[in-house]
């Protein structure tokens, strides 16, 4: 693709369209990552430094039934007339007639030609629309029973989504393993393409254009053993990039980090708030989290941020280099929860502190440390190392707020007594 022809939309008069079904009423089983598509997608083109797109020209839609789905689309399909982007994430059915039925919170597998959305009603919505370039994603997956029975689906699927004068991208999973890992925050095909917007790709033009971003997906699920993506009429959107390429070797250079020096912490929250403003920041905390050198605190902050931002699989690793026992995926959503439950200024009132004696200090160090507490104890790391990473606290001169959370930690109920133990000697040594 010539690099002179590539150009990024017009946010005034492009539309970004993202709708996912995560929960189904009728039998179809359920697929929470699809949610986190949505929000990560949206995330990534409405961030300054990738698509910059506003809340405004990008619109969401989780969960929808069918008749709101179609009548929404439809109506934000009329508003663009430079770039109209359209994702839809979810079931895939397939009806009677061999026509491909995107699944919606309401469908009736077994009534799904008069309660799915058909793809014959969405080409309908994208081809009305004005927009000069249009661009339609879907991932998702189709029954294995129906594929049997049809023999040659994937290219009969492929060629109803065929939209003349738009440029199609489609992940091609045969089943539903295939869609999604447990615990995972994105479904595979989209969590390698928020991966790919939001780290871009080596070797490519300062702006990242379609082709290179489905060329680049076909290789990293190619040597994971996953199903390709496919690509319908690629010429069609030749001059599009959907995002600037953070990978462009020309671009400003990313921000060095001063490392774990002089207050950790301190300097962790502006590693943090760097990364959620600007997307080439994220490399430095991806790497960041991965030093050893930093507090076990910082770090756990780091990972909580990462995985807000859909680095899941960089929080993972920095979680288990830290020690978290067990399922690493369960501790990052309830450090997820945790963290909702703060920033909606809601954690007092939660089900969360159930397990903790509250009782009715209003000393703002005393809450703080309980909360402190309660989140170390939702990152999954076991107690001793809970212990050391409060030690370090003090090794910063923090040794009131070290002995605030340790005696926030005795306040759990249940606390086994060799626990207890490990809590009250590490308080003595203050």
């Amino acid at each position: 693709m010539a690099t002179r022809h590539l150009r990024l939309a017009d946010p005034d008069q492009s539309r970004v369209i993202l709708v996912g079904t995560a929960k189904y009423r009728f039998g179809l089983p359920d697929i929470p990552p699809v949610a986190g598509n949505v929000d990560g997608l949206a995330r990534v083109f409405r961030d300054p430094g990738l698509g910059g797109l506003g809340g405004d020209t990008c619109h969401t839609l989780v969960d929808p039934a069918k008749d709101l789905a179609i009548r929404q689309i439809a109506v934000w399909c009329r508003e663009p007339e430079d770039v109209l982007v359209v994702y839809f994430s979810g079931h895939g059915l397939i009806g009677e007639d061999g026509e491909l039925l995107l699944a919606c919170a309401d469908t009736d597998p077994d009534m799904a030609e008069y309660t799915a959305l058909p793809i014959s009603l969405l080409r309908k919505a994208i081809q009305a629309s004005p927009a000069r370039i249009r661009v339609l994603i879907l991932d998702c997956c189709y029954s294995g029973r129906a594929i049997r029975a049809l023999g040659n689906a994937e290219a009969d699927l492929l060629g109803q989504v065929e939209l003349s004068g738009t440029y199609t991208l489609a992940s091609a999973p045969g089943d539903l393993q295939a869609l999604f890992d447990e615990g995972e925050r994105y479904t595979v095909f989209t969590g390698k393409l928020i991966d790919t917007l939001r780290k871009g790709i080596t070797g490519e033009a300062s702006l990242l254009s379609v082709d290179a971003v489905y060329r680049h997906l076909r290789r990293e699920l190619r040597g994971s053993n996953l199903p390709e993506p496919k690509q319908v009429h690629s010429d069609t959107a030749s001059d599009l990039a959907l995002v600037h390429n953070a990978a462009y070797v020309g671009a400003t250079p990313v921000s060095r980090s001063t490392g774990p020096q002089g207050n950790p912490f301190r300097h962790v929250d502006l590693l943090v708030r760097r990364a959620g403003e600007d997307a080439r920041d994220r490399l430095v905390l991806r790497n960041e989290a991965r030093d050893g050198a930093w507090p076990a605190l910082a770090r756990l902050r780091m990972a909580a941020e990462l995985d807000r931002l859909g680095e899941t699989s960089t929080a993972v690793e920095t979680l288990r280099t830290l020690g978290v026992d067990g399922d690493v995926h369960q501790a990052l959503r309830e450090m997820r929860a945790f963290g909702s439950l703060v920033e909606g200024d809601r954690l007092w009132e939660a089900e969360l502190v159930d397990s903790w004696e509250v009782g009715t200090a209003d000393d703002p160090d005393v809450l703080w440390g309980l909360m402190m507490a309660i989140w170390l104890s939702a990152s999954g790391l076991p107690v001793h190392k809970q212990t050391a990473a409060v030690g370090e606290l003090v090794r910063h001169g923090h040794d009131d707020q070290a002995r605030s959370v340790l005696n926030g930690m005795l306040r759990k109920r249940g606390l086994p007594r060799t626990d207890r133990k490990v809590i009250q000697s590490a308080l003595k040594e203050l």
